[in-house]
């Protein structure tokens, strides 16, 4: 399991369209659990053959308390303003029209979760995480608060992980 600081990362909530929600983090933490199956065959009792299996979505949970919320594209001011996270994760209000990441259709709506932020053991390098097509299972909010602890499954099983020199 992965466990990453979001202590001032900037998480952006994406569709295939381009059109995204851009939430700057004060605290939080997101976890991930990589899962990789295979298939061990036994021959009288030793083990003679392991093969993959099929692959198993990634299981992703996020807990955060938020600065503030932004809608960095101009589609996004087209579709009805800033979406509030919930709106992003659901498909509802200001994020109705948004379409999902998922190439397939007939699939529930999924969103992108992009995450950008800087390592407490680097020397200035900048690390941007993609979990692709993720689907919340669970999402609890506080607006008030501006707190939100979610959990759902990506259609990876593995993220996309990029270190750039700043």
């Amino acid at each position: 399991m992965a466990r990453i600081d979001l202590k001032n990362a900037i998480i952006y909530l994406e569709d295939s369209n381009g059109l995204s929600l851009e939430v700057k983090i004060g605290e939080g933490n997101l976890t991930y659990t990589e899962t990789k199956n295979r298939v061990y065959r036994l021959n009288r009792g030793i083990l003679d053959d392991v093969v993959n299996d099929d692959e198993a979505p990634m299981d992703v949970n996020f807990q955060f308390v938020w600065i503030y919320r932004k809608s960095p594209s101009s589609a996004s001011t087209a579709s009805g303003g800033t979406p509030t996270i919930d709106d992003a994760l659901k498909q509802q209000g200001a994020a109705a029209n948004w379409v999902s990441t998922d190439a397939d259709l007939c699939r529930p709506y999924a969103v992108d979760i992009k995450i950008v932020y800087t390592p407490d053991c680097s020397t200035g390098d900048v690390e941007t995480i993609v979990l692709p097509d993720f689907r919340y299972e669970t999402l609890n909010s506080d607006i008030g608060g501006s707190a939100v602890d979610c959990t759902g499954k990506c259609n990876a099983t593995e993220p996309t992980n990029v270190r750039t020199a700043q």
